[in-house]
C-alpha cells in the first residue's frame, strides 16, 4: 500500500485554519466534501467526535489519526491536514497536533485504515520528515516529500 496513492495533492490540506479539535475534524471532512468524496459530513462528524470523546486519536509527537467508517466510500479515503500552529487533540504527551490524518473506511472493510496508518507512522517516525511536512508551504511539497520517502524506502528494502 502506497501513501502516495491516497495522499494526493487534492487530499492534502495545507495550511489548516482550525484551532480546535472539533474545527479540525470538520475542516478535514468539509475538504473531502469539497472534492466530491463525501456528500455530507454531519453524521461522520458526530461519529468521529463521539469516538474522540471516548478516546483521543492523538498518538503523540504532534500527530492525530481520527477515523470512521462511511457508507459513502467504497475504498479507503484519506485527507492529511497540516496545522502549522498545532491543534490540541488531548495528546498523551501534551503536544499539539500538527499532522492530522483523517481516514474513512468502507463499512465492510473497517480495518484497512490500520495498514495505512502503520505505513504513515513509519514515515513520520523520522523527525526530519515530520519537520519537513510541518514546514511545507503547500500540498505539492508535501506530496513530493511523501513520494520521495516511498522511493527511498523502496530502495533501502531492495538492498536488504
Amino acid at each position: 500500500m502506497k501513501l502516495s496513492d491516497k495522499l494526493i495533492k487534492e487530499t492534502i490540506l495545507n495550511p489548516m485554519r482550525a484551532t480546535t479539535k472539533e474545527e479540525a475534524i470538520q475542516e478535514l471532512l468539509s475538504h473531502l466534501e469539497s472534492i466530491d468524496i463525501l456528500s455530507a459530513t454531519i453524521k461522520l462528524f458526530s461519529n468521529i467526535k463521539e469516538q474522540e470523546n471516548a478516546f483521543t486519536s492523538s498518538a503523540g509527537r504532534g500527530i492525530a489519526y481520527p477515523h470512521s467508517t462511511s457508507i459513502e466510500v467504497d475504498q479507503l479515503s484519506c485527507v492529511l491536514g497540516i496545522s502549522p500552529d498545532g491543534v490540541d487533540f488531548i495528546s498523551p504527551d501534551g503536544h499539539a497536533c500538527h499532522l492530522i490524518l483523517l481516514t474513512l473506511s468502507p463499512v465492510d472493510d473497517p480495518k484497512e485504515h490500520r495498514k495505512f496508518i502503520t505505513r504513515f507512522r513509519s514515515m513520520v517516525e523520522n523527525p526530519n520528515i515530520r519537520s519537513k511536512l510541518i514546514e511545507s508551504r503547500n500540498s505539492v511539497e508535501i506530496y513530493n516529500i511523501i513520494s520521495k520517502w516511498e522511493v527511498d524506502e523502496s530502495q533501502e528494502n531492495s538492498l536488504v
